[in-house]
């Protein structure tokens, strides 16, 4: 809880929120949470010591999303080790008897190199990949948004349905859509006429579609 709130640590704000992150998770507090909780530390951090703007998040997580064998490798850097030093007897379905067999300075002089290393890589990718791939998608839902909905009277939900649905199949609205969108009261005809609009608006953005991206 210290390191989470020091000011002016000296320690890059990056490195600082790795370490954090990671020592909540092997901490481990709570039955549930841990590892959404990690993450929204790692913001934290990353916001309070001035690297990020606040209300400004980086999405670490999604790129982690990609990396979950490589996450758990880094997390059983120091689990099994840590594990090992312990001997752990089951005494019934509920209760446990642990004995630390081990020298306390796993605990004391945690070597994070791992954990530090993939955070900052995450990082990394998080705001070469992963906000590039946001913003662009962003950009093409308002264009598409737009121009649906100057062509055509549609209600917002409605609307907001049929152009992320065809964003993320690209740029074309699949038949389950349609059959979603009629079953709401939305004509056959008037669908065929949104997809005409969204091909027309999406050939008029110069940057060729492709679907990377999530709401």
């Amino acid at each position: 809880m210290e390191l989470a709130n020091l000011a002016d640590s000296g320690i890059d704000p990056l490195v600082l929120g790795a370490l954090v992150s990671f020592g909540f998770v092997f901490a481990h507090p709570f039955m549930d949470g841990n590892g959404r909780l990690s993450l929204f530390l790692f913001h934290k951090v990353v916001c309070g010591q001035g690297r990020l703007s606040d209300g400004m998040v980086l999405p670490v997580s999604v790129a982690m999303k990609r990396h979950e064998e490589r996450y758990l490798q880094v997390l059983q850097s120091f689990s099994k080790p840590a594990r090992a030093l312990w001997q752990v007897t089951a005494i019934d379905d509920v209760r446990v008897d642990a004995a630390f067999i081990g020298d306390p300075a796993i605990y004391r002089f945690w070597d994070a190199t791992e954990c530090v290393a993939f955070g900052l890589q995450m990082a990394s990718e998080a705001l070469d990949h992963d906000l590039r791939d946001e913003s662009e998608f962003l950009r093409r839902f308002d264009a598409v948004y737009k121009a649906v909905n100057d062509a055509m009277d549609m209600n917002n939900n409605d609307l907001v349905l049929l152009v992320r649905a065809c964003l993320q199949n690209d740029g074309k609205l699949s038949i389950n859509r349609q059959k979603q969108l009629i079953a709401k009261g939305h004509a056959a005809s008037l669908l065929e006429r949104a997809q005409q609009v969204v091909t027309a608006a999406l050939e008029g953005l110069l940057v060729p579609f492709g679907t990377s991206g999530n709401l």
